[in-house]
């Protein structure tokens, strides 16, 4: 397998597509599960700094990350349609791992999900047998539904090191779009199984220099390849000890 082609200065924003240059194993076809009618949708920016701190000069260096909460104010139990859009570099050529299929969530009337940085990874694992390691994402998560929704993103960054430093939470506007959408059933990652590649590749600035971590665990249940198990992340404020069961961790041998 070739290296990964770089466009540009690193971000995820960059054709992703060109990740590989030869035939890869791939995983059955996706087949639709079921079919939703939309009739609005709502956009809601991401950035997620996942194995590492971003160190690129795209934004400032630090730890971001972002929630996004939605609420059916409705009377009536309703299912939503959610993918991620990555923000690639402007004038890049389209890749196949640009755009993801959907998801679906139902929501009792008055209920409510959230959604954070590592749920929207969690849509990049598998797709064509593939699971993408970010070590930053930037892009849209995009909401549809039948029904209006109440959707709020949340945005909070940080040092490389220590608390919280700025929170901003914003209400994501809806348009009025129809549209029947299509939910894939993707198969589980078994552990040790498929193929994991590291974006942007090891040895460039958006480490810091640093051996890039690979995230396991989570409420995606993200495997370790073989030879390696998925323990808690020592850096981040979620202890699984204490109420955490959908903390992420960190592949050790």
């Amino acid at each position: 397998m070739k290296q990964l082609r770089m466009i540009g200065v690193l971000s995820v924003l960059v054709g992703l597509g060109g990740l590989f240059m030869s035939p890869l194993s791939r995983a059955e076809p996706v087949k639709p599960s079921k079919m939703i009618k939309t009739e609005y949708q709502y956009s809601a920016k991401v950035v997620c700094s996942l194995l590492r701190p971003h160190q690129d000069g795209m934004l400032a260096q630090g730890t971001y990350r972002t929630a996004v909460n939605i609420h059916n104010p409705s009377d009536k139990k309703i299912s939503v349609a959610a993918k991620v859009a990555l923000a690639r570099q402007f004038g890049s050529e389209p890749g196949r791992f640009d755009v993801t299929p959907f998801k679906e969530a139902e929501l009792q009337p008055d209920g409510a999900v959230g959604i954070n940085c590592f749920d929207i990874a969690g849509y990049f694992c598998p797709i064509d047998g593939v699971c993408v390691d970010f070590a930053f994402l930037e892009g849209f998560l995009v909401v549809k539904s039948p029904v209006p929704l109440d959707v709020v993103g949340v945005y909070t960054a940080r040092h490389t090191d220590g608390e919280v430093e700025s929170i901003d939470v914003e209400a994501i506007e809806s348009r009025q779009v129809r549209e029947t959408v299509k939910i894939g059933t993707a198969e589980p990652t078994r552990t040790g199984g498929g193929k994991r590649v590291e974006y942007p590749p090891k040895g460039i600035s958006a480490y810091g220099g640093k051996e890039p971590r690979q995230m396991c665990g989570g409420i995606a249940g993200f495997p370790c390849p073989e030879g390696k198990k998925c323990v808690d992340d020592p850096s981040d404020d979620c202890d699984p000890a204490r109420g955490g069961a959908d903390c992420s961790g960190i592949c050790v041998k």
